[in-house]
């Protein structure tokens, strides 16, 4: 049995109940097995034939349904598999991270814990039905406009790597990075405009120094836009390379080495802003938010870079 009907199995597998998994895979390599022999016999080359079996069987997660007795369709079958992986992907990755910044805002301002608590999950509340209710709708419309395509057409590249080879780039982690750092991004670009503090003019007081606006806050931005372009180019490549462990080292150091240089010289935080909910100057200069701070952004980076040279290693 190759890799690529292990990792077809694996896919189909992956939505199956435990209980039933066993006696399906079974069915399953059995099934393929005698598909592809049969093919062989006739005189077809036993590669080329397996690739004629596995993309005859379609799209793992339809064929899972089928085993299992789901319905494979909420408003309609063609899209709801992309639909499914889709807002799962959002949900697990958005929602946490939102609810975490919000909890941390508030905390900031000096609310008390349920207030905190209580906002935060009003908040992660209101982000599921919004996303829920945005993605369904979209792809309702998608469902009953598209006539003339298949809509839902897969093939064997669609297939996820094998969780037995290292240094594959999934499909799942890719997408989950780049929400992150979309919203890394529209973090940046709203924190001069948006914050739990006002001056008396009505005018909000930024956590982040203004004048990093001048150069750095733009230098940042584009690093971590270039960050979200290597993240495509490695899934189009579909695993790590020695070259693109190089990169990563260098768009890792771009961002890190200056951070930390500002850190150090004092030139991230606002010191008005610590001054208004009572920390005084001394969290904006060289107090242990500072040195937090550096260590995170260190840590971080220095463990990606290990992690991205040991992927390619392996």
């Amino acid at each position: 049995m190759s890799e690529l009907t292990d990792r077809y199995v694996g896919a189909t597998l992956r939505s199956i109940p435990e209980k039933q998994r066993a006696d399906i895979e079974a069915e399953l390599r059995v099934s393929i097995v005698d598909a592809v022999e049969a093919r062989v016999e006739s005189g077809e080359d036993a590669e080329a034939a397996e690739r004629v079996v596995l993309t005859g069987l379609g799209d793992p997660d339809r064929l899972a349904a089928g085993y299992a007795g789901r319905p494979g369709y909420l408003i309609g079958p063609d899209h709801f598999f992309a639909y499914k992986r889709l807002l799962t992907v959002l949900l697990i990755t958005v929602v946490p991270i939102v609810a975490v910044v919000i909890g941390v805002v508030q905390a900031v301002s000096g609310d008390d814990f349920g207030s905190v608590v209580g906002h935060t999950f009003s908040v992660a509340i209101s982000l599921i039905v919004h996303m829920v209710f945005w993605t369904t709708l979209v792809f309702a419309i998608v469902e009953r406009s598209d006539h003339k395509t298949p809509a839902n057409e897969w093939a064997l590249s669609d297939l996820p790597p094998s969780l037995t080879v290292a240094g594959t780039v999934k499909f799942g982690e890719t997408i989950a990075t780049v929400v992150f750092l979309v919203f890394a991004i529209a973090a940046i670009s709203l924190s001069q405009t948006i914050s739990p503090l006002s001056a008396d003019d009505g005018t909000p007081i930024p956590i982040f120094d203004p004048e990093l606006w001048s150069f750095w806050f733009p230098f940042f931005m584009s690093v971590l836009a270039l960050e979200i372009v290597f993240e495509v180019v490695k899934f189009r490549i579909g695993r790590w390379t020695w070259g693109l462990a190089s990169v990563n080292l260098a768009l890792n150091a771009l961002f890190a080495v200056p951070a930390v240089y500002l850190l150090v010289t004092e030139q991230v935080f606002n010191p008005v802003f610590f001054d208004e909910i009572g920390w005084g100057a001394e969290p904006a200069s060289n107090g242990s938010l500072v040195v937090v701070t550096m260590i995170a952004i260190a840590g971080i980076a220095l463990w990606d870079v290990i992690d991205g040279f040991r992927k390619a290693r392996k």
